[in-house]
């Protein structure tokens, strides 16, 4: 048992050093992409962000609600079903006449039969090359 700690102890030394290398490079590119960040971000933005920064470290230890300032605040976006629900009803839908249709609803169909076909494709390759009439029928009316 001792003889496993000792194996590790003595590989430590190299682990050490690789990991050092990495993390000095990583240093190094992430001062570069923070510079990049730092010098497009108007002047009255990092005021404000240092004045509420320094307010939060002052007040972390009383009031740990001020640290909220470091959380992300990510937008979920929306599901695909939301989108064509919203692109249809700007483009005034499927069943107006081809000449109307917006170019959102000609995707939207596009897209819809587009997979269909997918869905089709994967059902005649489940099924394979022997087929009964049934699954003939079935692959016909899809």
């Amino acid at each position: 048992m001792n003889d496993s700690n000792f194996c590790k102890m003595i590989r430590m030394k190299r682990t050490l050093c690789r990991k050092y290398k990495q993390v000095k490079n990583a240093i190094a590119k992430s001062e570069q992409a923070f510079n990049r960040l730092n010098e497009v971000v108007p002047a009255d933005s990092k005021t404000e962000w240092l004045a509420s920064e320094k307010i939060a470290q002052l007040s972390r230890i009383n009031d740990p609600v001020a640290m909220d300032i470091y959380e992300i605040d990510i937008k979920k976006a929306l599901s695909k079903k939301e989108i064509n629900v919203r692109l249809l009803e700007e483009g005034n839908a499927h069943n107006a006449a081809p000449s109307h249709r917006s170019v959102t609803t000609w995707i939207s169909m596009g897209l819809t039969i587009e997979e269909a076909q997918i869905a089709l494709l994967i059902k005649v390759r489940r099924i394979g090359k022997r087929t009964t009439e049934t699954q003939r029928l079935d692959i016909i009316q899809q």
